[in-house]
């Protein structure tokens, strides 16, 4: 179902830590007190292939390699693979029982050299002992609406209650405590989908009662009764809540149940939560644990793994609500969020109205004017924010002080979701294959799982960041393609702004061959790639010019939609608060994140802009940047302040605010004009949020309109200062990989058109790298050292395959039979790329870097036997060999050169070079230098080894 594995086998390669793992997975108690005997072996298989060890091998296996670390996580995922009935998980690391144990594995460890990697500072297994100790404990609410008796106050209501939670970290019981209901008035707010609720007409009903009917599975393909709960996968029980007393508060015609759930976890908000935690860590630190970094996948709060089967009426309804947050969320926004505020997360469609409009979505609002409507927008934003910020804050304070008390580097490798969205968003595609159509908003489209991830304090992974160090992400896990590069665009995102810049780009659930091509993708990426693009691009991650915010309001304008407008892979992401925080605007008209540099900053959907945003971007355009705003005008900033008169002024339009987001547009196009009228026209899809228009009109003289939708004016142009700002009141599509039979572009043209993609000027045509990869067979990047990676497209070759991690070698042959991989023949002729001219045969990638003369000085190749660059022809051998040779020293005197294949290689040598050690350990390699080249032989003794070089 999850993903954790991938994750596992990077740490065993060493990539995301700085020492080498060894690694146990528990997944039962049982386990544990088994590895108590040294020599019982237990099962530790990650997949079909069975791995039964002790804990002795798994320690000498580990001293053998060289590995510094044993890694202990208990982890649910990989009991799929394992012969174990599931149990309710009863040790976690914050009980004495757990840190003794651990204390004996780590013991033995040692003798070995190896300190612990523990699962300790994770959310889901703290729990217990908190409760134990300060009587707190994590607090959810279930919740929906329904009708009410206006005259008498009765009201009758059927709702599921959720009895047991699974995740990473085992399966926990969730306790119903207490039901409550509250009586409200609405009012139909004009024709639009906003139901206004003034929150004083919000008044609690006492003396509820309850019934409770039959327990069913809805997880997994059944659905019906099973014998016991603890046997289900995702069991519910459906209650029915009621009241049929006295006669009280008439008028009132509808009502909204909250279901109290207490789980096991602890209330991260509460003046108790941080000291408990470094108590915790002391714990460990007395009784002589040799900790030396944190496992720390998938940093959620307590929530389950099950991902369609928390819902009410189509939608999730539970939400993480204790009094340490509330006292905090009316600490900070000086606004109160109780139980009854619960109402405005209440979304889906009004089953129980008697009219034609009941199957359409509709939200709750705190008035009915344009600014009530855009101020619980913001009451959800931030309740989302301070949750996903808190749990942050919490866990690195902990983290900090781990390291400050064991006076060493903690390292917390992984990422903190557990689903991500599109992977795990839900289209209805019946018989077709599910995965082949998450790239684009269609009237398919259900449900995205964004919402599910933000109530569970995950959703922002920029914030992780904090805490997860080094990242990554595993966007294209269970066997979806990321065809448009949108999930290596984010892993690439998280990881400029980590302290380790080189997050990883996880996939897995895929064929062999399909997975080499997609990791061959990430690599041009520089997403952890391997050791010979790692010497290659000095592991750092790509350039880029362009810069989007990543929409982080659009869960909190309506919760139904993702954290994507479009899946698009050539540019970074950021959010608008961590811009604000680590972004500074230039004088050459540049914004700088970290090491990184944009000229174009675009804004998909920031209806609620990060107070400050828009003064940046002003600064920017006068210092010469380029602005692209899309989708919604803002009404009110992140500090509730009106920011429409700031945001009109930069883009010189004015827009009329009412009671709707826009308007409905679907099946209507897009027209480009003036400076845009090389963009094609754009087919707007569905009558969704993401595809509402924003028609504006032009009130400075300056600014000429780009696009229309029939007479109304949805796109312009200003020119400010030394810069430019783009308005496009629509959601400019972009999908590479076809996936509906075609390829839309409106993103890139419009991008393109802003000239947010220059050339070097050396060509008559455009050699920026994302030109070439969106007009060639081609995906090119390009890298600060002046490394140039080129990879053949795999971006429309739909999945067909099933999305386990562990393979069925027949069954994925018989998918790929069916659905036969493209040609990975890299057949290049006189391209003009990132200001060179390159000839090159070979297979999937290539990639090399020239000095400042032109000349190659770095080369990493598979299948080939040279390469032409500004017709000057390096060949390098006779027969194709896979080959990588590269310089480790800015002197270009220090070389390692790999080849795989067997004959003579000559290569270039740097400089003047006259003379050359070469050697393979310390054992010296024939060879000659003479012409400019370094000349030796290659036999099957050598292929695939790595060779030390010394120029002289």
């Amino acid at each position: 179902m999850n993903k954790q594995l991938i994750i596992l086998l990077v740490l065993v390669a060493g990539f995301l830590q700085p020492a080498r793992s060894e690694v146990i997975i528990l997944t039962s108690d049982q386990q544990l007190y088994d590895l108590m005997d040294p020599d019982k072996k237990i099962d530790m298989s990650l997949g079909f292939t069975r791995s039964i060890r002790s804990l002795r091998d798994v320690c000498e296996a580990g001293k053998q390699r060289g590995d510094k670390e044993l890694t202990i996580a208990f982890d649910e995922f990989f009991r799929q693979y394992r012969p174990q009935a599931g149990t309710e998980r009863r040790l976690t690391p914050d009980m004495d029982e757990y840190v003794d144990k651990i204390k004996f594995i780590s013991d033995f460890a040692k003798q070995y050299g190896m300190g612990i990697c523990l699962s300790l500072l994770s959310p889901l297994e703290l729990g217990p002992a908190y409760k134990n100790q300060t009587q707190e404990a994590g607090r959810w609410l279930g919740y929906k609406v329904g009708l009410r008796n206006p005259s008498d106050g009765q009201f009758s209501i059927s709702m599921w209650q959720q009895l047991f939670w699974t995740n990473n970290k085992g399966k926990f019981r969730v306790t119903l405590k207490n039901i409550k209901a509250y009586a409200f008035k609405e009012k139909p707010v004009q024709a639009s989908h906003h139901i206004a609720v003034n929150p004083d007409d919000i008044i609690e009903i006492k003396d509820i009662k309850y019934e409770a009917g039959d327990t069913i599975d809805v997880g997994g393909n059944g659905y019906g009764i099973k014998n016991d709960p603890a046997d289900m996968i995702y069991p519910v029980r459906n209650l029915r809540v009621y009241y049929d007393g006295p006669k009280q508060l008439e008028g009132y015609d509808r009502v909204m149940v909250l279901l109290e759930y207490e789980t096991p976890e602890m209330d991260y908000f509460s003046e108790k939560a941080p000291a408990f935690l470094n108590s915790l860590i002391d714990k460990y630190k007395k009784k002589g644990v040799n900790l030396t970094a944190f496992y720390s996948d998938e940093m959620h709060i307590q929530q389950d793994w099950v991902y369609f089967s928390h819902h009410e009426g189509g939608q999730f309804n539970t939400r993480f609500l204790t009094e340490g947050f509330s006292k905090q969320y009316q600490q900070k926004y000086g606004q109160p969020l109780d139980d009854k505020y619960m109402l405005y997360f209440a979304y889906g469609a009004p089953y129980y109205q008697a009219t034609a409009g009941a199957v359409r979505n509709v939200q709750y609002v705190m008035g009915e004017k344009p600014e009530d409507i855009h101020r619980t927008y913001l009451l959800r934003d931030r309740y989302y924010k301070l949750l996903n910020h808190g749990v942050v804050d919490l866990f690195k304070h902990a983290k900090d002080y781990a390291e400050q008390l064991f006076d060493r580097e903690m390292p917390t490798s992984a990422h903190s979701s557990w689903a991500e969205s599109p992977t795990i968003d839900l289209w209805d595609v019946e018989k077709l294959h599910d995965n082949a159509y998450k790239y684009e908003y269609t009237s398919n489209f259900v449900w995205s799982n964004t919402v599910h991830q933000a109530a569970a304090a995950c959703y922002d992974y920029f914030k992780w960041g904090e805490y997860l160090q080094p990242t990554g992400n595993d966007f294209a896990e269970c066997g979806w393609g990321d065809r448009n590069y949108y999930g290596a665009a984010m892993g690439t995102s998280i990881g400029v702004v980590n302290k380790y810049p080189n997050a990883y780009a996880a996939a897995w659930g895929f064929p062999n061959a399909a997975l080499h091509w997609k990791n061959m993708l990430n690599e041009a990426f520089g997403a952890q790639p391997s050791k010979p693009m790692k010497l290659m691009t000095d592991n750092v991650h790509r350039d880029i010019e362009v810069l989007i915010l990543y929409p982080m309001n659009l869960v909190a304008v309506e919760e139904r939609f993702g954290s994507w407008m479009t899946q698009y892979g050539y540019a970074n992401y950021l959010t608008a608060d961590k811009l604000l925080e680590m972004g500074k605007v230039l004088p050459d008209g540049q914004i700088q994140v970290a090491d990184k540099k944009y000229s174009t900053l675009v804004a998909l959907f920031e209806p609620l802009p990060e107070a400050g945003l828009l003064d940046m971007m002003d600064q920017f355009v006068e210092n010469g940047g380029k602005v692209i705003w899309c989708s919604a005008p803002p009404l009110i900033d992140s500090k509730g302040n009106d920011c429409s008169t700031k945001w009109q002024s930069l883009f010189g339009v004015s827009y009329p605010f009412d009671a709707y987001m826009g308007e409905i547009a679907s099946g209507k196009q897009i027209s480009f004009e003036n400076s845009f009228s090389n963009v094609p026209e754009q087919v707007i899809l569905t009558d969704f949020l993401v595809d509402r228009i924003y028609p504006v009109s032009t009130t400075s003289p300056a600014a000429t309109v780009v696009a229309k939708v029939e007479n109304q004016i949805v796109g312009t142009q200003l020119k400010k200062g030394k810069g430019v700002a783009y308005y496009c009141g629509f959601r400019p599509r972009d999908d590479q990989s076809a996936s509906l039979g075609y390829e839309s572009r409106t993103l890139f043209e419009i991008l393109s058109a802003a000239n947010a993609y220059p050339s070097t000027g050396k060509f008559t045509e455009n050699d920026n790298p994302t030109y070439v990869s969106r007009t060639t067979d081609f995906f090119a990047t390009k890298f600060p050292n002046g490394t140039t990676a080129l990879v053949k497209h795999y971006r429309t070759h739909r999945e067909n395959w099933e999305g386990g991690f562990s393979r069925n070698e027949e069954a994925d042959a018989k998918a790929l039979a069916a659905n036969p991989l493209p040609s990975d023949e890299l057949d290049i002729q006189h391209l003009k790329i990132n200001g060179r001219d390159v000839t090159y045969r070979g297979k999937m990638n290539v990639a090399f870097r020239t000095d400042d003369s032109g000349k190659l000085i770095a080369f990493n190749g598979v299948q080939c036997t040279g390469i032409t660059v500004d017709n000057v022809n390096y060949k390098f051998s006779s027969q194709p060999v896979d080959i990588c040779y590269v310089p480790l020293d800015a002197g270009l005197k220090i070389y390692q050169l790999r080849v795989a294949g067997e004959g003579e290689i000559s290569l270039p040598v740097p400089f003047a070079a006259g003379k050359a050690a070469v050697k393979n350990g310390k054992s010296d390699i024939k060879h000659v230098v003479k012409d400019g080249n370094m000349v030796l032989n290659i036999d099957g003794e050598l292929s695939g080894k790595w060779i030390d070089i010394t120029f002289k």
